[in-house]
């Protein structure tokens, strides 16, 4: 874990970022495609990559070295969550724009975009940590931050038994399924392996390209942010990977660990909660915004956060 390998999968990051920008801008990626990969990459490429990374790195001598630190993402999130609160009331952010608030806040891109990231820097050793972030990421998305969300606007929340069930996405049976297949030590045949392994590969470069294709799409009113969205940012950017380094630093979490759990509590706004707000009718615009310049200041922190956690953790 060096800054230049950092420097080096951010800009690898960009570069499809910018095969996105330009493929959208000439008009090869249109609206239809992006539906179409954001489909694939939901359906088949994300919960395949889980699925055979869990087969090979989730096994027995894992969790024993784990143990109770699977649990510390929960203890970040739930965190994060907590500390939205208190900045939004110390900020007096209007009650309408609460819920928005603290879901951009405090929870964080998992798989799109802190993926990608954490696979460049960490390699796949990382995915297994990142997997445990994602659950607790998903987790108190649907249980403590859509019900904000809907209380923001108009529509009432969705009961416990379907936030429950959104929590338990193909992402997360997949790697449920993979972790159990580990853990049994079942031997999988070469040919399923290697093509789980082929589509999961996809992630990556589709992911970014798709990210590529929202910046193509927005003007420049998408960058003239108010305080709601400034204080957001601040709150992601840095409060969040200060909370996470605390707690990591209190669980005595490994360096590996905690380096992915800091760069994913930095990661950008949860394209969910830009879905939600427009679902709930609440302030889906100030979502979408803080979503697109979350994506430009993550890239920034990323490399800073893995020298802080390389050179003083």
């Amino acid at each position: 874990m060096s800054v230049f390998g950092a420097f080096s999968g951010i800009f690898t990051i960009f570069l499809l970022f910018a095969v996105g920008f330009l493929a959208t801008k000439q008009k090869v990626l249109t609206p239809e495609h992006y539906s179409f990969c954001s489909k694939l990459l939901t359906t088949y490429s994300i919960p395949l990559l889980l699925f055979e990374n869990a087969t090979r790195n989730m096994n027995v001598p894992f969790i024993k070295e784990m143990g109770l630190l699977m649990l510390v993402p929960f203890a970040i999130q739930i965190g994060s969550f907590c500390l939205a609160l208190l900045v939004g009331k110390l900020a007096k952010i209007e009650p309408n724009r609460s819920g928005v608030f603290t879901a951009m806040f405090s929870m964080a891109n998992t798989i799109f975009i802190g993926l990608p990231v954490c696979t460049e820097i960490f390699g796949d050793v990382g995915t297994p940590y990142v997997m445990s972030f994602y659950l607790a990421n998903t987790f108190c998305f649907w249980m403590l931050a859509v019900p904000l969300i809907a209380k923001d606007g108009s529509g009432g929340a969705p009961s416990f038994a379907q936030r429950l069930k959104s929590s338990f996405s193909r992402q997360v049976q997949g790697f449920l399924v993979g972790s159990v297949v580990g853990l049994l030590g079942i031997t999988l045949p070469g040919f399923i392996t290697g093509a789980a392994k082929y589509v999961g590969n996809l992630t990556t470069p589709l992911s970014a390209m798709m990210v590529g294709h929202l910046f193509a799409n927005m003007g420049k009113d998408a960058f003239k942010t108010d305080k709601m969205v400034r204080v957001a940012l601040l709150g992601k950017c840095l409060l969040c990977p200060i909370l996470a380094t605390v707690i990591c630093i209190v669980f005595h979490v490994p360096q590996l660990a905690a380096g992915v759990f800091i760069v994913l509590s930095a990661m950008p706004v949860m394209n969910q909660t830009v879905l939600m707000a427009s679902h709930y009718k609440s302030d889906d615009n100030a979502a979408a915004k803080g979503l697109a310049i979350s994506l430009l200041l993550c890239m920034a922190c990323v490399p800073v956060i893995v020298y802080f956690v390389g050179t003083f953790y």
